[in-house]
């Protein structure tokens, strides 16, 4: 599945070599598949879901196409145009209420080199759903609470904040927050985690809007290296 250093979704890739008196380097790419799920935009108090790819590579890609396992073949978006990451963009309506169809995706990667090399990554039928934040609050000494309901089955969490530019539309992170866990017994029910104000803005009259976004994490195994599913949610704050 998804090979994890989370948001953005960063994996690590390895160069090829072959050759004989001299070596040649192979173009080489990472792709991986994963369920993602989100509040319904027109019922908040259910999960939608949808499958999504990932292609990363050192190497500069042309383009990407995923054959899905009913036959159905995509083109995925060059992300950065530049030719190193590849993805699927799903719109939140074109989620849907039955989780994706478990199974073998086969990706054809077309490199700028005029390479051309298929890779495979297998989806189980495991999947988790959003999580449902409860409140995010301003409280005293500059720190702001966010509190969440648990999602059953979930391995762990990880926050990212963000501001939006309202005149250039443009959206920062300003903090990323790596995956952490519930490490009480029994786990809770209902969780919570403490955002200084610094996470934010140094400013301290800063009258932007900011997001606060909640993934929920499942991992494919104990080792917590490979993803198979995560659950978003999110939700503004100002200051």
């Amino acid at each position: 599945m998804n090979k994890l250093i989370l948001f953005a979704l960063g994996i690590a890739v390895v160069i090829g070599f072959t050759g004989c008196e001299k070596a040649t380097v192979v173009s080489t790419a990472t792709a991986d598949v994963f369920i993602r799920s989100i509040k319904s935009p027109k019922d908040t108090s259910i999960s939608v879901y949808s499958v999504v790819h990932t292609v990363i590579s050192y190497d500069l890609m042309a383009n990407v196409s995923v054959v899905a396992p009913n036959g159905v073949t995509s083109q995925l978006v060059d992300y950065d145009k530049l030719g190193n990451s590849f993805y699927n963009l799903v719109a939140d309506s074109l989620y849907s209420p039955t989780p994706p169809t478990p199974g073998t995706y086969n990706y054809t990667v077309a490199f700028k080199d005029k390479e051309v090399i298929t890779y495979s990554n297998s989806l189980s039928s495991s999947y988790i759903t959003a999580p449902t934040i409860t409140s995010l609050v301003k409280a005293v000494a500059d720190t702001i609470y966010l509190k969440w309901n648990a999602v059953a089955n979930a391995d762990g969490y990880q926050i990212k904040i963000t501001k939006l530019d309202t005149i250039t539309k443009v959206v920062t992170q300003l903090k990323y927050i790596q995956p952490f866990t519930d490490s009480s017994t029994p786990k809770k029910a209902k969780l919570y985690f403490s955002l200084p104000r610094s996470y934010f803005s140094l400013l301290l009259n800063n009258t932007e809007t900011y997001s606060v976004q909640l993934d929920a994490l499942l991992f494919e195994n104990s080792t917590s290296t490979y993803l198979q599913a995560i659950g978003t949610a999110s939700r503004n704050i100002k200051f």
